[in-house]
């Protein structure tokens, strides 16, 4: 390649890289003129190069940086001082419709076939612009947030060290920033919280384990006059500039606490007095039913209105009985109650073979089948399966759960007992065909004096008192009674128990 061919490749690659830089360049003479732009100064103004080349390069400012850039050049020409050349600055440019625009331009001084030109690199930093001012607004509301809101906010570095708070945190804890930046953020903590706050984070750091980090949790915090108060604490982690840190968002719930306490101690007093105008108020009428019943029997035997040896005589003979028997089984509930309430019911456990106890449980229930035409048999149970109780009061918990599955029944129907093995526990379930639970009354349906609302008469009699006794009973030996229910197609109530031994496992398939 002669020297003719390297000055025209060096002149086309020069060509090429100004104009395709993304900065527009534009060179001007000594007096300003424009002498050639680039694409990209096109662009960036709006003009074509016809309507630039040889007009001055201020028509591409506004008035008031026109006549300023004029005045530069010529101090520049005159004295030699620069106070725009090679100088980058932020100034306005204009575009070809008038409109203005943030504009970073750099001048530097060269010399051409020893005429002195000048070269303008600009930059359209617009969209920078509207960038830095969101953010600056950003910022702006981000501290009047944080400046503003009643939860205290501080930042930890990842030693725990604290680097910012804000007002809120500095009226909780009593503390001014200077006097809490730098230090240990356990300082605003008693022990133990002080201690475990930095093994927490020690833990962290070294495992990864997160154990205090994004979980709000409540603790106690330490004031600078030295009282403590109730704290409710969530940290959660960041990164700044590659840098791990730590915000902590504290609250002092010492106003919540104390209401809720107060509210609690009222609900407790509330329900307890409603526990206890319920109680009497139902046993009375529980007591009274049954004893009017009997007098009244009595009254027309003893007052000769009915001879004593009438069938009528028999007849209430029998509702006095059948009464009595009510209002002794109404009192051995209440007993059975107390003695629960007050942790005095006594249990002889012993080692209870399921299927034997079942059996005698479908027998002593008879009573039960035939009053309501209904038949109770055993469907399913592994022999030999055993559990530690009570046989009686065992006893008293099928029974109550059997003469309500036979009481909902429909006639003629059967009710299914069974046992089965559920890994280390067995279940032992009554399933009856009948009623069902409406979904209103599942929620009480183990609580005194309960008993649903149905048209069924039959729903009438009892105490409400044999659920809550059974519950209580079964979670004296450490078990759990539930059930499950469909309206119309029946319910299922089941005791879950543990096994007294491992050889249940081996007969449970």
């Amino acid at each position: 390649m002669n020297d003719k061919d390297a000055v025209n490749d060096l002149l086309a690659r020069t060509k090429a890289i100004v104009d395709t830089i993304v900065d527009g360049v534009i060179t001007i003479s000594d007096r300003g003129l424009i002498e050639t732009v680039n694409p990209a100064a096109e662009n960036i103004f709006g003009y074509n190069k016809a309507q630039l080349i040889g007009n001055n390069v201020s028509m591409l400012m506004p008035s008031n940086y026109s006549h300023g850039h004029d005045g530069y050049l010529q101090n520049y020409l005159s004295t030699g001082d620069k106070k725009i050349i090679g100088i980058g600055r932020e100034v306005t440019g204009m575009r070809l419709d008038g409109t203005t625009f943030p504009l970073e331009l750099a001048i530097s001084e060269m010399e051409v076939n020893g005429q002195r030109m000048f070269t303008g690199i600009v930059r359209d930093i617009s969209e920078r612009k509207n960038t830095e001012e969101k953010l600056r607004e950003l910022l702006a509301r981000t501290k009047a947030i944080l400046d503003t809101i009643v939860d205290g906010v501080i930042t930890i570095s990842d030693r725990g060290l604290i680097e910012t708070v804000n007002p809120a945190a500095e009226k909780i804890f009593g503390y001014q920033l200077q006097e809490l930046a730098g230090k240990n953020v356990s300082m605003l903590m008693p022990n133990p919280y002080r201690a475990e706050h930095d093994q927490y984070l020690d833990n962290y750091l070294s495992t990864g384990e997160k154990k205090i980090i994004g979980i709000g949790r409540e603790v106690t915090g330490l004031r600078k006059n030295g009282s403590t108060f109730p704290l409710e604490l969530a940290i959660s982690e960041m990164e700044v500039n590659g840098q791990r840190m730590f915000t902590g968002i504290v609250r002092d719930i010492s106003e919540r606490k104390e209401t809720e306490e107060k509210l609690r101690s009222a609900m407790r007093r509330v329900h307890e007095q409603q526990i206890k105008d319920e109680f009497i108020a139902t046993v009375s009428h529980e007591l009274r039913t049954p004893l009017t019943s009997i007098k009244a029997s009595l009254d027309l035997i003893i007052g000769g209105a009915i001879e004593a040896n009438s069938d009528q005589a028999d007849t209430l003979i029998q509702i006095a009985q059948k009464n009595s028997d009510r209002l002794l089984l109404l009192i051995n509930d209440i007993l059975d109650i107390s003695k629960i309430e007050s942790e005095k019911m006594q249990f002889n456990r012993i080692k209870l073979r399921v299927k034997p106890f079942l059996d005698t449980a479908i027998f002593d229930n008879q009573a039960y089948a035939k009053k309501h035409h209904v038949k109770f048999i055993l469907t399913h149970c592994p022999d030999p399966i055993y559990i530690n109780a009570d046989p009686d009061r065992m006893m008293q918990v099928m029974s109550n759960l059997m003469s309500n599955a036979a009481k909902f029944s429909n006639e003629n129907s059967v009710v299914e007992v069974s046992a089965t093995v559920i890994k280390d526990k067995i279940r032992i379930a009554v399933t009856d065909k009948g009623l069902g639970i409406p979904l209103e009354f599942k929620s009480r349906v183990f609580e005194k004096f309960t008993q649903a609302d149905t048209s069924d008469k039959r729903a009438i009699s009892g105490t409400g008192l044999g659920l809550h006794i059974s519950k209580a009973i079964v979670e004296q030996h450490q078990g759990e009674l539930s059930f499950i229910s469909e309206l119309d197609k029946g319910s299922t109530f089941y005791i879950d128990i543990q096994q007294a031994n491992q050889e249940a496992e081996k007969c449970s398939e």
